[in-house]
């Protein structure tokens, strides 16, 4: 039997930030036959939870690019990996001293996005959410010390994330990052670069999913649009990305079908459910 994983922005979500009107039903029929469908994603979870609750998913979330696995619905924890406080200060302090208002800069917890001004992406964010009730909303927390309140708040913290349309001051600021200690960093989305532990990756936690559930990774489908996605498509036993991935995603997956406007992960899970009936 298949296990599937997909990634959100790009992939199962059109660009409106939509799933498709037939998911739904869908994930019922995945569920009746006891086939797991997992979100994989670089947000983090607390940031999908609306989704998950639209789609009456009950299986668990990895989030911030593997650093987390989280069952949303029993808020059992099955894998986290957190930077030491210490490496968040120091993270930080290098990005102050930056002095580039142009760079939004997010620190991710269990409970919370943390950023020191509400960001263009958190006001569209709040936008997108604003008629839904208060518990599915993302939880932010917007102050002007961050690490301060981390720290009152007795957080741990699993990934940072800074957005610029500058590519190369970014990438170059993980450089930075990466002589003081050791982290892994990705491009997970136009002008988004995310900064998780070492070892942390989508792939990585496939792997410790599949020991948890006694799986095979060769029987892992994975659907993904982006660069955090290519550790994924390395381990599972099949990688597919919807054509409006990069030619450079596209020549890296076993199959590409049609568009994520056109919902066509919805539709090839439906194909699968179809067969196996």
């Amino acid at each position: 039997m298949k296990w599937f994983i997909t990634d959100m922005d790009g992939t199962f979500l059109n660009d409106k930030k939509e799933i498709a009107p037939n998911a739904k039903e869908i994930m019922n029929k995945l569920q009746a036959k006891d086939i797991k469908f997992i979100i994989a994603t670089g947000r983090p979870d607390i940031a999908v939870k609306h989704y998950y609750h639209d789609l009456g998913m009950n299986d668990v979330v990895i989030s911030n690019n593997g650093s987390l696995i989280r069952n949303l619905k029993t808020g059992e924890i099955v894998y986290k990996k957190n930077f030491e406080i210490e490496e968040i200060e120091a993270i930080y302090s290098m990005y102050r001293e930056l002095n580039d208002n142009g760079i939004e800069f997010h620190i991710y917890t269990l409970n919370y996005i943390y950023c020191d001004r509400l960001s263009f992406s958190m006001k569209r964010m709040k936008l997108l959410e604003e008629n839904m009730p208060e518990e599915l909303k993302t939880p932010m927390y917007v102050h002007n010390d961050i690490i301060g309140e981390i720290k009152k708040n007795n957080e741990s913290c699993q990934k940072v994330m800074m957005i610029s349309k500058n590519h190369k001051k970014v990438e170059h600021f993980f450089e930075k990052v990466k002589e003081v200690f050791p982290v892994d960093g990705t491009i997970s989305a136009t002008d988004f670069f995310d900064i998780m532990p070492k070892n942390c990756n989508k792939g990585t936690a496939i792997e410790k999913l599949a020991e948890y559930y006694g799986y095979t990774t060769d029987d892992c489908v994975v659907f993904g649009d982006n660069f955090n996605d290519k550790e994924m498509f390395d381990v599972a036993g099949w990688s597919v990305c919807p054509n409006n991935a990069t030619a450079a995603i596209c020549e890296m997956c076993d199959e590409v079908i049609g568009n994520n406007n056109d919902f066509s992960v919805i539709k090839y899970m439906e194909k699968y459910v179809d067969a196996i009936e």
